[in-house]
């Protein structure tokens, strides 16, 4: 199937100089008056006008909020305690904009004076040997190991009840080491204050609007005994959540008595009667144990909780937890090692107990200017706690593609909390970078969002397995039903605003045509960041991942129309479906016969390198720019094969029985393209892109290194061919099996070697790159392992 013609674009179009135009008199008639030009101006022009307004109002961004859907949770859930802070090493909240802050803080006690290194926020320059959430089911309990220097292990354990919270603390340090811990609680508004009591079984108490009174106390367990006495910090100063830790070491003294070692304690001279900053430091040994509770009087129902029913909660919500994972994985009989078994269930308790609340505005650049956006209450995953501690749009839904699998009313709930986000012309930012604690980890330049610019739809990637879900559907059916028309909004304003040159092809929108410095510039709104597109970003550019993205989600919508919109709503929807997966023009417009491959299609040229150009006025005589021997022509960008090229077979929209299905598994499992034995690599290692710089200092991203989501994409679409009647079924059921053992098998490696899954994985040694621990979409290794991959 050869691709159809591609004209070039209108500005270099030229009227052919062997055609002839010669008049031919006709007779005039009314019907050829009327559609004289002169008298059509005035129509096009009200119609040219009617139809910007439309677009205006309808699909410009407004950075106005739509009404916000109910929440699927009880409302109860505003004081219910939960680990959504996931940027903590041990932090606690409740989703409500005005619940206290809970946090731990610990550092080890010097011999000399010195400003000691405090463990709060996750920090990969803290370079622990390892921490993660080994249970958890991100609501109501959670049991951590944080491994520390010299082979020293904290424990970090957790249940709520109605009224509260119980934790229990222990640390087995290194011989000889002392350590001090620092708990404490922060306000979040006017109404919340703090008082000191007179003895660790009632350390603090105060009163909110949201909790009532409460009471905070602390219980040594197991011979457990204080270096020095404990000592306390309240304070009414409005303390910004990221200077916690610096405030509690100036707030900190060094007591050297005599015959005794060097004491840090918390400086008690400067508290106050009652503040909104309240903290306790306990000065212990390399071995302690202690346990804390929190109880409110909001309801009398409870009373407070005591430590044999922490330990009985612990019990019981850990054997309930076990239960629900190994009858949504069944990996028990998979004949799995002792490494893998325990990466696969860190994979899963770590992204639960990372789900966070942000409450705040994010920040819009709007007309040039920045506008704050919201107010937002936003639930969500993270990728990462230490580097990407805050909701990603395009993440999402890989995110909940794993924990709609042992929790599918958390998956809607966070589905509904990025659906509150959107505007009313059904743009949603791509990062939600909301309050101080998100904005903390991102540099200021980074913070704006641009609301023109779209994330790959994702969340449209689990709502198709959420709808084929009966009972789900059965369940949830009223909140499907409230979801389909936000979906649909989403879906009208990406398939309008990133709209492509040509009908039918689209082009991901925030590239920069006028950057020299990039050997590629970057499109961040893909996801896939500097993967090599066009080399020179024009509008006439189409973007094949974009394209077929659309496609899967106008199924989506189609079926969800079916079950829930009108009959006129499912007729208009299945059109739609059928014109974005018409496999014809998919082929037409991104197909290469010579390269039997799908590519994007842009002003691109095959000869293009960051080489030294001479400027003068900069603090050297030279800035590397792209340049080119060859210039830039308007084709299909060839020179790269990768993870875009791969969206047709991923999003199963290729026929079983095609030889292009073929083509395309050929170079899957070809390793001068893409086959490692880790998996398979982002690029082509035969493209001028594999591994090259972006720019002088820019390393490689997706140019040849191994992402665990696009494989998971791979896989799920594999195991659809090989379940197919057609000629190519049985290889891809082997590649299937490959690829699935290498991926299981070198992340567990790298799991044990590391005490961490990565965000992505080198393609020629398999070892963890990036940030950690990754415990997003890389614990999708999970659904791999369990052959969850719901085709």
């Amino acid at each position: 199937m050869a691709p159809r013609h591609r004209r070039p674009p209108r500005e270099v179009e030229t009227p052919s100089a062997t055609i002839r135009y010669d008049p031919v008199d006709e007779p005039e008639s009314w019907a050829s008056y009327c559609c004289t030009w002169e008298v059509l101006f005035l129509p096009l022009i009200v119609a040219g006008v009617v139809g910007f307004v439309f677009l205006h109002f309808h699909l410009y961004p407004t950075i106005e909020k739509v009404h916000p859907l109910p929440n699927v949770d009880p409302e109860s859930a505003s004081v219910v305690w939960g680990t959504y802070r996931p940027q903590i090493y041990f932090g606690l909240r409740t989703r409500s904009p005005m619940s206290p802050l809970f946090g731990m803080m610990w550092y080890e006690q010097p011999n000399t004076v010195h400003r000691p290194h405090i463990r709060h926020w996750c920090n990969q320059d803290d370079r622990l040997p390892g921490y993660y959430w080994y249970e958890a089911d991100g609501r109501t309990f959670g049991k951590q190991n944080i491994s520390e220097h010299h082979k020293g292990v904290i424990q970090t354990d957790w249940v709520n009840d109605a009224n509260g919270f119980g934790a229990r603390v222990k640390l087995n340090m290194a011989p000889g080491r002392r350590y001090n811990v620092v708990l404490y609680f922060s306000a979040q508004e006017l109404g919340t204050r703090f008082r000191l009591g007179k003895h660790l079984r009632d350390i603090f108490h105060g009163h909110s609007e949201l909790l009532g009174t409460f009471t905070f106390s602390i219980n040594l367990k197991n011979g457990t005994q204080l270096n020095a006495s404990h000592s306390t910090l309240l304070s009414d100063e409005r303390i910004p959540s990221e200077k916690y830790h610096d405030f509690v070491l100036e707030s900190t003294q060094a007591f050297n008595l005599p015959n005794q070692p060097l004491h840090y304690l918390l400086n008690e001279k400067k508290n106050t009667e009652e503040g909104k900053f309240i903290a306790v430091q306990l000065n212990l040994g390399n071995k302690a144990e202690f346990e804390m509770f929190l109880h409110s009087s909001r309801t009398d129902k409870l009373k407070p909780m005591k430590t044999e029913e922490l330990t009985h909660s612990l019990r019981v919500r850990s054997q309930n937890f076990n239960k629900k994972y190994e009858a949504a994985f069944q990996l028990g009989g998979k004949n799995y090692s002792q490494t893998q078994l325990k990466m696969a269930k860190v994979a899963l308790s770590n992204m639960l107990g990372s789900v966070g609340y942000w409450f705040g505005h994010n920040k819009v650049l709007f007309n040039n200017m920045i506008h704050g956006y919201g107010p937002h209450t936003l639930f969500s995953a993270v990728p990462s706690r230490s580097f990407f501690p805050r909701g990603f749009l395009w993440d999402e839904g890989f995110h909940q593609m794993l924990i709609r699998k042992i929790d599918p009313k958390m998956s809607l709930e966070v589905i509904v909390s990025w659906m509150n986000a959107m505007d009313t012309s059904g743009w949603i930012p791509r990062e939600m970078i909301v309050g101080p604690e998100a904005e903390a980890k991102v540099p200021a330049e980074f913070v704006p969002q641009k609301p023109d610019v779209a994330n790959p739809p994702t969340l449209f990637y689990v709502m198709d397995k959420l709808i084929h879900d009966e009972k789900t559907v059965g369940r949830y059916a009223g909140i499907l039903k409230l979801l389909y028309p936000r979906l649909e909004k989403w879906f009208h304003w990406i398939r309008i605003t990133q709209a492509g040159h040509s009908r039918g092809t689209f082009r991901w929108r925030g590239r920069n045509s006028t950057i020299l410095s990039e050997l590629n510039p970057k499109t961040l709104s893909s996801g896939l960041d500097d993967f090599p597109r066009s080399s020179h970003p024009s509008d006439n550019e189409y973007h094949l991942d974009l394209r077929c993205w659309l496609a899967l989600a106008s199924r989506v919508l189609a079926r969800l129309a079916k079950s829930y919109g009108t009959e006129t709503d499912y007729l208009k929807t299945s059109k739609v479906m059928e014109e974005l997966n018409n496999f014809d023009n998919l082929v037409k417009d991104h197909w290469s016969e010579e390269q039997q491959g799908f590519y994007d299609y842009g002003k691109h040229s095959l000869d293009v390198a960051l080489a030294p150009v001479p400027v003068s006025g900069g603090p050297r005589p030279f800035e590397y720019q792209r340049v080119t021997s060859r210039a830039p022509t308007y084709q299909l960008v060839t020179d790269v094969f990768g993870y875009n090229n791969l969206f047709p077979m991923m999003l199963k929209m290729i026929p079983s029985k095609s030889n292009i299905l073929k083509a395309t598994l050929d170079k899957i499992r070809d390793p001068k393209i893409l086959w490692t034995n880790y998996g398979l690599r982002s690029i082509s290692r035969s493209s001028p892109y594999y591994m090259a710089r972006n720019t002088e200092h820019d390393p490689p991203y997706w140019r040849g290194y191994i992402w665990l989501n696009i494989n998971y994409m791979i896989l799920s679409s594999l195991r659809h061919y090989a379940d197919q009647p057609g000629p190519h079924k049985q290889q891809a059921e082997k590649i299937f099996h490959e690829l699935r053992a290498n991926l299981v098998s070198n992340m567990a490696n790298q799991f044990r070697k590391t005490g961490f899954l990565w965000e992505n994985y080198d393609d020629k040694t398999g070892e963890g790159r990036g940030c950690h621990p990754f415990t997003g979409w890389s614990s999708l290794i999970l659904l791999i392992m369990s052959d969850n991959l719901d085709t």
